[in-house]
């Protein structure tokens, strides 16, 4: 495994890190550990969502071809919403 060196952190980031270690019942080491993970496992959900939305868009658009909405359609949902 390999190992890393921080140099510089701020105090107040130190401390904050120091008390979620201790809430988690963890090392300092095993929280910043926690934390690097967690943000990456969060870039990646990202980036998988961003790659998704073209092809939803996509799907979108081929859906509202096969399935049109009528007026007769549009103006039974807005009936519905204003009976509300």
């Amino acid at each position: 495994m390999a190992n890393l060196t921080v140099r510089n952190i701020p105090e107040e980031t130190y401390k904050r890190l120091q008390e979620n270690a201790r809430q988690h019942k963890r090392s300092l080491n095993a929280e910043f550990l926690e934390l690097l993970n967690d943000r990456d496992a969060w870039a990646l959900r990202r980036f998988r969502i961003r790659s998704a939305i073209p092809k939803l868009r996509r799907l979108r658009k081929e859906i509202a071809k096969k399935f049109p909405l009528k007026y007769e359609m549009l103006e039974l949902i807005r009936e519905d919403r204003e009976s509300r």
